[in-house]
C-alpha cells in the first residue's frame, strides 16, 4: 500500500518521536537505578523526550501506576485515512518502542458507524490494513471486540487489537459507561484465584489502581475480574479516533486510569492544550487528489419560497447528468463511478408524518419516485430505518443513488461516491449542515478523475440566509480540519464565496528587473555540457550503499552494554507473578520481545523500509547479524532480538542519511551538480508571471511587494512579522512570499522531500539596481534544532557558499541586453523566530 506525502509525513514524524521516546526512557529507566525510590519519581522522560523533539509539552499525562506517559495528537482532516495512519502507528510503535510483536492495542473509535467499519476493515485478511498489521505481528494478529475473552497467553503470544466505542471509556455517560470496569467472566487468566488473597494483594501493589472488593466477613482485596482490570494489567498502546470528544477532565482521568504506555489521538479539530506532533492541512490533501474540490453552493432556483420540490427535481436532474459523464469516464478508463445524492429532510419516524408542515423522508421517496426514480435507487438512513445496513454501496450491483437522513450521517460515515447534498431544514438553525458537508467531500478512490464534473462536489438548499448556509459550509470545512479550504466553495454560476482574482507582477518590477526573477535549481550536467534537473530519485537513491556499512567494536560493544542494561531495568519494573506467587523478571524480560528467536524474516521486512529490494535486505541483514551473534551470542540475540534489530536498523538510517549528504557533496565537488540560474524552461525557474488570491477584507500595505496584491490572510504571525520587516527596509527592491504548490519555488537538496522556503526578497545598490537576491525560511521556535531544520539550514548555507564562490552558473538561451542579463548573485538564509529582525536588518544593510 503506497502512502501519501502528508501520510509520510506523519509516519516520519512518529518514526522521529517513537525513536527519541524509546532512547529517552531506556537512558532514564537505568538512571533511576541510581537513585533511592522515594527520588525516582522525579525524573520525567516524556518531557525531555518533548524537549529533545523541539514540541511543546502541554499534555501532562501520568498512568495509574504513576508513570508519565506521552499522549500525542496527530491532527488530519476528514477523508486524509486515519484508519491507515492508526495501523502504521502500531507498527512504527511495536518496532521502535515496545521493539516486540506481542502486546495488546487498545483502539478507540467515537461512533457506532465508524466502529463497524473499522472492526470490519481489520478483521478482514485480504484487507491491505490487516495485511499491514500481520506483518508487524509476524501473521499473530488477534482482534477482539468488548466483551469477547481475552487471556494473559493472547497478550504473550500475539498482536492483540481490542476496539472499544467512546462511550465505554468515558465515565461521564453514566451506567452504560462504566460496564466496561464491571466485574465480568472472560479475563480470569489475568487474576489470582478467588481464594489466594495474598496473591491478590501482591497483585494490588504492583498495579494500586486495581478496581477490587472485600468481601464480607473479611478485610483481603478480591480484585475484580473485569476488561478494564485487564487492559490496567497489560499496560497497553491506546489508539483514540476523534481524540477531541473525550478531552475532558474526567474523559482523560479514565484513559489514565487504563496505564497506557502511550497514547495516540486522531482529530481533525486538536483543542489548545493537546500535544499536537503534526499537523495535516486542507491544502495537503488537496494536493493529493483527496477532496471534491471546488464545491458548488447552489441556492434555490424557485421563486416560490420553501420550495423543497424544486430543489429536489433540480438535483435528480443533475445527478443524472453526473451519472452520465461517469459513464463515459468508465468506458474511457474501466474505473466505475455511482454519483449519489444526500438529501436532509426535516423528520422522519412512522409517527411524524404529515406533523408541523415538516418535510419528512417518505414525502421525499415519493416524489422521487413520482418523477420516475426506482423505489430501489432510493435508501432512507434513520435512527429507526436502515435500508443501506449490510449494502455494499461501492458494488456495480447496487442500485442506490439517492440517501435520505436527518442526522444519522452526520458523521463518521465513508461514502466516497456522494457528490450532491441537498438541504431541505432551514440553514439558519440547521447546525447539522456542519457535519453532512464532510460527506461529499471524498473523492472516490483518492484521485481525481480529470473530468471537473466527478472532481467537484454540489450542495443545494431551500430556504434560509444565503450567508447563513456559507457560513454553516465554513464551519463544517473547519469542523473536518478543512479551513485552509474555505475559499474552495462557490455560488451558483462559479460566483466565488470568498472571490478570487488574479494577481500580476508589477510593472515597476517587471519591466526594469525580470532579470531578478530567476532563481537557483541543482543541476546534473555532464561532460558534453547536457544538463537536466538533479533529481533525488535518479541522483541518489540508486548510489546509497549500504554494504559499506561497518559494524565497529565501538557499536557493538555499546549494543552489548545495553542489553546487559536493558535485562536490569526489567527486571526492576517487571510485575508478573509465577506459580509461587513471586515476581518473575526472567519470564518478563521474555514477554517484552515477543518469542525468544532468531526470525530474519522480522529483520529483512524492517530493513525493506530502508533498502528497497527485499532480497538485498535479506542478505545484508543476514550478514550483519551473523557479526553481531558473534560477538553476543546466539542466546543473548534470540533473547534481545526486537532490541537488536531496531538499533541495527537505527545503524542503517544513519548511515542512509550519511551517504545521501555524502553522493550529494561529492558530485558537487566533482562539478557534475551545479547550481544555476537558467532561462531555458526545461530545467530553470522563473518566478510566476502572475499569482490567484482570495479577495481579503484585510487590504495589503506592502509598498514592496512583487505582485499587485497580497493574501495577507493567509499568513502566519511569523512570516507577517518578517514580511513586515522585509518591507522597512531602506535597501529593499521586491520581496514575495512563496508558496507551497507545484508552480512555485523549491529546492531539492540531498533528501527525497523539496524545501519550499517561505520568502523570496531583492536587494538594490544605491542607485537602485540589483544587487542580490535572497531566499529566505523562516522558522518557529518550537522548530529550532530539529533534524529538519537543521537539514534545511545545511542546504541553504551550501548555496550561498555557491554564491560566494562565485560557482552559481547563468545558463541564458536568450539574447542577453544589458538590462536582462540573468542574474547569478543569489544568497540563502533560515532565520530563526526572535532573531528576525537582528537576521534581515543584518542582510539588508
Amino acid at each position: 500500500m503506497y502512502l501519501k506525502k502528508y501520510q509520510i509525513k506523519v509516519v516520519n514524524a512518529l518514526k522521529q518521536f517513537l525513536q527519541t521516546a524509546r532512547d529517552t526512557k531506556t537512558s532514564f529507566d537505568i538512571a533511576k537505578q541510581a537513585l533511592p525510590s522515594t527520588m525516582r519519581h522525579t525524573l520525567n522522560w516524556v518531557q525531555t523526550a518533548f524537549q529533545t523533539s523541539s514540541l511543546e509539552y502541554k499534555d501532562r499525562c501520568t498512568n495509574g501506576l504513576s508513570s508519565s506517559y506521552p499522549r500525542m495528537i496527530i491532527k488530519v482532516p476528514t477523508g486524509g485515512g486515519k484508519t491507515l495512519l492508526a495501523v502504521e502507528s502500531i507498527r512504527e510503535y511495536q518496532n521502535l518502542f515496545a521493539q516486540k510483536r506481542t502486546g495488546l492495542v487498545v483502539w478507540i473509535v467515537p461512533s457506532e458507524t465508524i466502529y463497524s467499519q473499522t472492526v470490519q476493515k481489520i478483521r478482514d485478511k485480504g484487507n491491505p490494513l490487516r495485511q499491514l498489521l500481520d506483518q508487524c505481528s509476524g501473521n499473530r494478529t488477534i482482534i477482539l471486540e468488548k466483551g469477547q475473552r481475552l487471556t494473559t497467553n493472547d497478550i504473550e503470544e500475539n498482536l492483540v487489537v481490542l476496539f472499544i466505542m467512546i462511550q465505554s471509556i468515558s465515565r461521564t455517560n453514566g451506567k452504560e459507561a462504566l460496564k466496561v470496569f464491571q466485574d465480568s467472566g472472560g479475563y480470569d487468566s489475568f487474576f489470582p484465584a478467588d481464594n489466594r488473597y495474598d496473591l491478590h494483594q501482591q497483585l494490588l501493589k504492583q498495579v494500586p489502581n486495581l478496581d477490587y472488593i472485600s468481601p464480607l466477613g473479611t478485610e483481603q482485596p478480591l480484585i475484580m475480574t473485569s476488561l478494564g482490570n485487564a487492559i490496567r494489567i497489560s499496560k497497553p498502546y491506546i489508539i483514540i479516533d476523534e481524540i477531541h470528544k473525550v478531552f475532558s477532565e474526567n474523559a482523560r482521568k479514565t484513559i489514565d486510569s487504563l496505564n497506557p504506555e502511550f497514547v495516540i489521538g486522531l482529530t481533525a479539530t486538536p483543542k489548545v492544550e493537546m500535544n499536537v506532533l503534526v499537523t495535516i492541512t486542507g491544502l495537503e490533501l488537496k494536493e493529493e487528489e483527496m477532496v471534491k474540490l471546488d464545491m458548488h453552493i447552489l441556492p434555490p432556483i424557485s421563486k416560490q419560497e420553501n420550495d423543497w420540490k424544486a430543489m429536489v427535481k433540480e438535483i435528480k436532474e443533475h445527478r443524472e447528468k453526473l451519472e452520465e459523464t461517469a459513464k463515459q469516464y468508465q468506458k474511457d478508463n474501466g474505473v466505475y463511478i455511482r454519483p449519489t445524492a444526500l438529501i436532509q429532510v426535516e423528520a422522519t419516524g412512522k409517527d411524524q408524518r404529515g406533523k408541523h408542515n415538516r418535510v419528512h423522508s417518505l414525502d421525499v421517496k415519493d416524489y422521487l419516485v413520482s418523477l420516475e426514480v426506482s423505489p430501489d435507487e432510493i435508501a432512507i438512513k434513520t435512527s429507526s430505518q436502515n435500508d443501506i445496513e449490510d449494502k455494499n454501496l461501492f458494488s456495480q450491483d447496487c442500485p442506490v443513488r439517492f440517501i435520505i437522513t436527518k442526522e444519522a450521517l452526520r458523521e463518521g460515515w465513508d461514502f466516497s461516491f456522494a457528490y450532491i447534498l441537498g438541504i431541505i431544514p432551514n440553514v439558519n438553525s440547521n447546525t447539522g449542515v456542519t457535519q453532512l458537508v464532510g460527506r461529499i467531500l471524498r473523492q472516490p478512490f483518492a484521485r481525481k478523475s480529470g473530468v471537473k464534473e466527478l472532481d467537484e462536489s454540489y450542495v443545494y438548499y431551500t430556504k434560509g440566509d444565503t450567508r447563513e448556509i456559507l457560513d454553516r459550509v465554513s464551519t463544517g470545512f473547519k469542523n473536518e480540519g478543512l479551513e485552509d479550504l474555505v475559499t474552495k466553495l462557490k455560488f451558483r454560476d462559479n460566483e466565488a464565496i470568498n472571490a478570487t482574482k488574479t494577481v500580476k507582477i508589477k510593472k515597476e518590477f517587471s519591466k526594469k528587473f525580470q532579470n531578478s526573477f530567476y532563481l537557483p535549481v541543482w543541476l546534473m550536467v555532464d561532460k558534453s555540457g547536457s544538463k537536466r534537473r538533479f533529481n533525488y530519485e535518479s541522483d541518489i537513491k540508486p548510489k546509497v550503499d549500504f554494504t559499506k556499512l561497518e559494524l565497529n567494536d565501538e557499536f557493538l560493544n555499546k549494543l552489548e552494554n545495553s542489553l546487559s542494561n536493558e535485562t536490569k531495568e526489567r527486571k526492576a519494573f517487571a510485575i508478573t507473578l509465577d506459580d509461587s506467587s513471586k515476581t518473575s523478571y526472567v519470564e518478563e524480560q521474555s514477554q517484552s520481545n515477543g518469542k525468544a528467536e532468531i526470525n530474519i524474516d522480522y529483520l529483512t521486512r524492517r530493513l525493506n523500509e530502508l533498502i528497497e529490494n527485499p532480497f538485498l535486505a535479506r542478505i545484508i541483514g543476514t550478514k550483519y547479524l551473523s557479526k553481531i551473534e558473534e560477538k553476543i551470542g546466539k542466546e543473548k540475540l534470540k533473547e534481545h532480538y526486537s532490541f537488536v534489530v531496531s538499533q541495527l536498523c537505527k545503524k542503517f538510517l544513519e548511515e542512509k542519511t550519511k551517504q545521501e549528504e555524502e553522493i550529494f557533496l561529492d558530485e558537487l565537488k566533482a562539478q557534475n551538480l551545479v547550481l544555476a540560474v537558467s532561462d531555458d524552461d526545461t530545467v530553470g525557474f522563473k518566478v510566476p508571471k502572475e499569482d490567484v488570491i482570495t479577495v481579503s477584507p484585510i487590504p495589503s500595505t506592502y509598498k514592496y511587494y512583487l505582485f499587485e496584491d497580497v493574501e495577507v490572510t493567509a499568513m502566519n504571525t511569523l512570516e507577517r512579522k518578517v514580511g513586515d520587516l522585509l518591507n522597512k527596509q531602506e535597501k529593499i527592491l521586491w520581496w514575495f512570499r512563496n508558496k507551497v504548490n507545484r508552480k512555485w519555488y523549491s529546492i531539492q537538496g540531498w533528501q527525497q522531500n523539496k524545501i519550499r522556503p517561505d520568502f523570496v526578497a531583492a536587494k538594490k545598490t544605491a542607485d537602485n539596481h540589483l544587487e542580490l537576491v535572497y531566499i529566505i525560511e523562516s522558522k518557529g521556535e518550537h522548530l529550532l534544532g530539529n533534524i529538519d531544520t537543521t537539514y534545511k539550514k545545511k542546504i541553504l548555507d551550501i548555496m550561498t557558499e555557491q554564491n560566494q564562490l562565485k560557482n552559481i552558473k547563468a545558463y541564458q538561451t536568450q539574447i542577453p541586453f544589458e538590462e536582462y542579463v540573468i542574474n547569478d548573485k543569489i544568497e540563502c538564509y533560515l532565520i530563526e523566530q526572535g532573531k528576525e529582525e537582528e537576521k534581515i536588518k543584518e542582510i539588508l544593510k
